[in-house]
């Protein structure tokens, strides 16, 4: 018996280890290892080697080793999560954020005053009629 793996036991890597890599599954699995690489999360050997596998490899089982490392080297964050720098508990100013901000925060101010200026001509014509 091999050794024991670290996927889940449902892994498609595991369950269909003998059903062929096709292009998408290799393109996939490319990019992950170059974003790991490219944040400093894999070293330039363990990158090589990696792609030597997964490039190499025709069954889906022969990945394994790949795969049971890009879990922990390559956790992908939403922009939307990605962190600021500032540390628990503080806020960050972003120029991303900020300028939207003023510019609605005007526009309704703006807003708030032709209101006001249309609500008094309503009450002081202008033109009494």
């Amino acid at each position: 018996m091999g050794a024991m793996s670290s996927l889940p036991p449902s892994s498609k890597y595991l369950q269909q280890a003998g059903a062929a890599v096709d292009d998408t599954e290799r393109e996939a699995l490319t990019k992950r290892l170059s974003d790991a690489f490219a944040d400093g999360r894999v070293g330039q050997d363990d990158y090589m080697a990696a792609l030597d596998v997964i490039y190499a490899a025709r069954q889906l089982g022969e990945l394994v080793p790949v795969i049971e490392q890009l879990p922990a080297m390559a956790v992908e964050v939403p922009n939307l999560v990605q962190t600021s720098g500032a540390s628990a508990g503080q806020v960050s100013t972003s120029r991303n954020i900020l300028l939207p901000a003023v510019l609605i925060t005007g526009a309704i101010l703006l807003l708030l005053v032709i209101l006001a200026v249309v609500g008094v001509l309503f009450v002081f014509p202008v033109f009494p009629g």
